[in-house]
């Protein structure tokens, strides 16, 4: 084995090394005789140069020395921390009796999934074969149910879940080196909740056609009021983007043509509504934001500004300073520009379009996507860079007698 060749090495380099650096010089290495100091000076200069020497062979024989000593340093350290490996390995499998601290293993984990069969796109039975396939939940026992089984409804009211799919671990204990540990959200009933999707709430009144309905649309009036509406404002359906210009599934979305393609379908039936919504992660969003509000003050034509952007900063490569020159581009001043949101003039509004985002239409991220009926005051949401299909089959839906 590898380990026992390195000793055996390491045995043989000290018996060397033993043979090397026992010899003891003897008197005349060290003392100059009475004979000597009686020689000639040439002699004297020899057994000088002799003395020279055999130190500095000494020397070299120390040096030898310390380093096999090093080297056995380094081979004991790797010993102790193969050890410390194992014990640890012990412990995480409560194999070592008397230790207090253990870790659940995966068979003692249960992960209850909770979905509802009318969410035509929660996408449940894909989040749950990934969940099935992480190595460390290979052995967790998983139980899935639906809204309408008994007693589902009265568990999720009694620990707040409104949102679904819901994923309920029993133990937040996993050897999953924080990929999911710190993402999970303890419940009032002391198990654990991972927030992976969810966006069907099961509780919210909905209309014949299954749609969620809004109870003022005075909110959807106050959007527009204070918007930059792309297309007819009288549309019958409205399509609000809540957007972050740092994103990269944003510019996935516009990249796709997915924007360009509702328009050209729908024409007068459809209007655009870009709306900020910065995350936190994303340090230039809020100022980009700004930066589009400025803009569209110096009369920049505001979503041509949005496709340019998106079009050349589509992979978390955003450069505030190279929005700045599209902007210019397009006609505006950049010194006015920059002024602009230096002043933090759109701050305020830029988050309170995030909030209302979040608020009315449960907008968690970006693109968050809600289609409205205007005459009905009936919406749905969709959560991602979806294909131009999945936003067709709820227009039309909509529009559907």
């Amino acid at each position: 084995m590898p380990v026992k060749k390195e000793t055996e090495t390491t045995t043989a380099a000290k018996k060397t090394t033993a043979t090397k650096t026992t010899r003891k010089p003897t008197a005349r290495k060290t003392t100059t005789t009475a004979a000597a100091r009686k020689a000639p000076a040439s002699n004297l200069a020899k057994e000088n140069a002799r003395h020279i020497e055999e130190n500095a062979q000494e020397i070299k024989n120390n040096a030898s020395m310390i380093h096999l000593l090093y080297g056995a340093i380094i081979f004991l350290l790797l010993i102790i921390a193969g050890l410390a490996f194992y014990v640890g390995q012990m412990v995480s499998k409560n194999d070592v009796p008397g230790w207090v601290v253990t870790t659940t293993t995966a068979e003692e984990i249960i992960v209850t999934v909770i979905d509802d069969a009318r969410c035509s796109d929660c996408q449940t039975s894909e989040v749950l074969s990934q969940l099935q396939a992480l190595p460390y939940l290979s052995s967790a026992t998983f139980v899935r149910q639906d809204f309408s089984d008994s007693g589902v409804s009265d568990y999720l009211t009694e620990n707040n879940i409104t949102a679904l799919p819901a994923i309920i671990f029993s133990d937040n204990s996993l050897n999953d080196a924080g990929q999911i540990v710190p993402y999970l959200t303890v419940l009032p009933d002391g198990q654990y909740s991972l927030a992976l999707g969810a966006k069907f709430n099961p509780f919210a009144s909905r209309s014949d056609k299954w749609f969620l309905v809004l109870d003022d649309m005075s909110e959807i009036d106050a959007i527009k009021a204070d918007s930059v509406i792309d297309g007819n404002p009288d549309a019958a359906i409205t399509y609000i983007e809540y957007s972050d210009l740092e994103c990269p599934f944003c510019a996935k979305l516009h990249n796709d043509g997915t924007p360009k393609a509702l328009q050209e379908k729908y024409g007068d039936d459809l209007n655009i509504i870009f709306q900020h919504f910065p995350l936190d992660f994303h340090a230039n969003a809020l100022p980009a934001a700004q930066a589009l509000e400025c803009a569209n003050e110096q009369g920049v034509d505001y979503y041509a500004l949005i496709e340019n952007s998106f079009d050349k900063y589509n992979n978390n490569n955003f450069s505030l300073d190279g929005f700045y020159d599209l902007a210019v581009e397009l006609g505006a001043n950049k010194d006015v520009l920059t002024e602009c949101v230096a002043s933090d003039r759109y701050k305020d509004k830029a988050l309170a379009q995030q909030t209302t985002g979040q608020n009315v239409f449960g907008v968690t991220g970006t693109p968050g996507n809600a289609l409205i009926n205007n005459a009905t005051g009936e919406y749905e949401v969709i959560s991602g860079a979806y294909p131009t299909a999945s936003f067709e089959t709820i227009i039309d839906k909509m529009l559907a007698e």
